[in-house]
């Protein structure tokens, strides 16, 4: 994707930004967790794309599901297993999923769901609130959705839909924040009639201070921070045609929902397992990648496991990474079944197909590696899949144009039921990743499942997993700041942080600055008397560490719910020839050997 002109300034800053940031998810994928836990570290079967030979025969495998969210039916539904107590119908799903009632179905509440999923979820120990939590939070299968209705009728004339992560908006943020402003206006009014256009302020999408409103300056920037859960991009409902407009879905941003998470959970998938790969609960209880019952996670977590083994490969094993352009994408779907309302103002052979309607992203992409489109084989050159980012459902000018009476509300699915929520819609619908395989002689040595275990799992008495300290996320202060302190609301009235929205894109410093004030979040302790623990960023750095908190509570970036760890404040000076470019940090508990260094959590750029 382009938003720039090719071969511009803005488009090679954005570009190198952009492969700085793989980058660095990479090397974190390929690390893992060396820290606490054992058997998840040195995922070598995940590989760097920009540093391996590629050969032309390595087609890129296509990973897709459902993009419903199979946890809201798997506890909260009907004809689940293990059963679930409340028993919600297909309608109450798909209200809670839109946050939209109907005359005949209110909006059904979330409710308490099991903390214990493995060997499978068990509803006679703990519970807790469903998540993840956010305005659009329970949307966690990497495609999020917003509904716009008729204010006098409630019948819904468009659906916005999206795959795009939150990484690379950031980017763009960082590269140009009134760019992004011009993309939102124009994503969210394509196709769209006159009074349903819009036109998004760049100060809309500020990082606000909390306490006095103030726009928060990032200091990788110098400008504007940007609030990814800003008023166009927060929740399941927009509203146009009036003078309070708002909403929309312009990228992901349930918390699990990132680019980076999906690279992790890619690379703990490459390790083969004494368990085996053919049953996708017991392969991610063992692993502890991703989220168990979601449609996406177990299933990308198995064919990556697969496709290493050599199960997808037909025999081949193979190390394997997401294929370049890096990311996920959504899969036109098939709407032979739905049927329009019959007008005479319709053109001939007019189909509901005609109001799904690609607005960013492509439908095709010729692989650079094989020469065909992705997903193409020389046996079925034209047997591709897709790559599209964020599309819409709603008429066509040209139909609203002619004079089309009817709207997306009177449109019937396939079981011939007007459609009253964009689920109807989404449940047709799949998002997919691909998986670049490249060969390998043998299938790696399989390895024991994951120490600790999951919740409920009981542990062996030995080996003991390691207990290190290890790096988070790391802020400037300002932004940790702001976004801590600024709660978000959510349906399940739960506590959540903006920080939770955060990415891992590392914070940029520059040559010779001195006394940069930073946050780490943390898995660390202090020592007996109260000693610190040592962060260390290499060479031509130099780190003071203070102000211990044992108390933060949020959801680091890719995980479903908040959860407790620590934070210390870091004051950084950068050498006026340190070397340039991304740095990993080493965080030592006190009378600890140093363990390995969590990559790409600073950036360092030219003066």
């Amino acid at each position: 994707m382009n938003d720039f002109p090719v071969d511009s300034a803005q488009d090679d800053a954005t570009s190198l930004q952009w492969n700085t940031n793989i980058s660095g998810f990479t090397t974190q994928a390929i690390l893992g967790d060396p820290w606490n836990l054992l058997y998840a570290s040195n995922q070598t079967s995940y590989f760097d794309t920009n540093l391996t030979t590629i050969p032309s025969t390595a087609t890129a495998v296509l990973i897709d599901w459902h993009a419903f969210p199979n946890r809201l039916g798997q506890y909260l539904g009907n004809n689940a297993y293990p059963a679930n107590p409340y028993k919600y119908s297909d309608e109450q799903l798909l209200a809670i999923a839109d946050q939209h009632a109907s005359a005949a179905v209110p909006i059904p509440a979330f409710q308490q769901i099991p903390t214990q999923l493995c060997p499978q979820a068990t509803w006679n120990n703990d519970l807790h609130m469903y998540g993840p939590y956010g305005p659009r939070g329970w949307q966690d299968e990497y495609c999020e959705w917003s509904v716009v209705r008729d204010s006098q009728s409630d019948k819904i004339t468009r659906i916005d839909m999206t795959c795009e992560n939150p990484e690379y908006w950031n980017t763009l943020w960082m590269i140009d924040p009134q760019k992004v402003a011009d993309v939102y206006s124009s994503t969210l009014s394509f196709g769209a009639p006159a009074s349903a256009q819009i036109v998004v302020p760049v100060s809309d999408l500020y990082l606000l201070d909390p306490a006095t409103k103030a726009a928060v300056i990032d200091p990788s920037t110098g400008r504007p921070a940007y609030n990814p859960l800003n008023k166009w991009n927060s929740g399941p409902v927009a509203v146009r045609g009036s003078s309070r407009n708002y909403g929309g879905a312009m990228h992901l941003t349930s918390t699990p929902n990132t680019l980076q998470t999906e690279m992790a959970l890619a690379g703990g998938a490459t390790i083969q397992r004494n368990c085996g790969n053919s049953v996708p609960q017991t392969l991610i209880c063992c692993a502890q990648y991703g989220q168990a019952y979601r449609n996406s996670d177990p299933h990308i977590g198995q064919l990556v496991n697969q496709v290493v083994g050599g199960q997808a490969t037909l025999g081949v094993p193979s190390r394997a990474a997401l294929a370049n352009p890096t990311g996920l994408y959504i899969q036109v779907p098939d709407l032979s079944g739905f049927t329009l309302p019959a007008d005479p103002k319709l053109p001939a052979h007019a189909c509901a197909q005609d109001c799904w309607q690609i607005v960013r992203g492509a439908a095709a992409l010729t692989d650079p590696v094989t020469g065909m489109l992705f997903g193409a084989t020389t046996a079925s050159p034209q047997n591709g899949g897709n790559f599209v980012l964020h599309a819409v459902f709603q008429l066509p000018a040209s139909w609203v144009a002619a004079g089309v009476s009817f709207t997306i509300g009177d449109i019937t699915d396939d079981t011939g039921l007007p459609i009253q929520w964009g689920g109807q819609l989404i449940k047709k619908m799949s998002i997919g990743l691909w998986a670049r395989p490249v060969p390998v002689s043998a299938v790696p040595a399989s390895e024991a499942c994951v120490l600790p275990p999951p919740t409920g799992v009981t542990p062996p008495a030995s080996p003991v997993p390691p207990d290190y300290a290890q790096p988070l996320q790391l802020f400037h202060s300002a932004i940790w700041n702001a976004s801590f302190n600024t709660m978000v609301s959510n349906p399940m009235n739960a506590p959540i942080p903006l920080v939770s929205n955060s990415t891992l894109i590392a914070p940029i410093v520059r040559l010779g600055q001195s006394n940069i004030s930073m946050v780490l979040t943390c898995s660390a302790k202090l020592g007996p008397q109260g000693q610190l623990p040592v962060a260390d960023f290499g060479p031509d750095v130099t780190v003071v560490v203070s102000h211990f908190n044992d108390n933060i509570n949020y959801a680091v970036p890719g995980n479903s719910y908040p959860s407790q760890c620590a934070s210390v404040n870091l004051q950084l000076s950068i050498g006026a020839n340190a070397a340039l470019g991304l740095r990993g940090l080493t965080l030592t508990n006190y009378g600890d050997p140093v363990q390995a260094a969590m990559p790409a959590l600073l950036n360092i750029v030219p003066a």
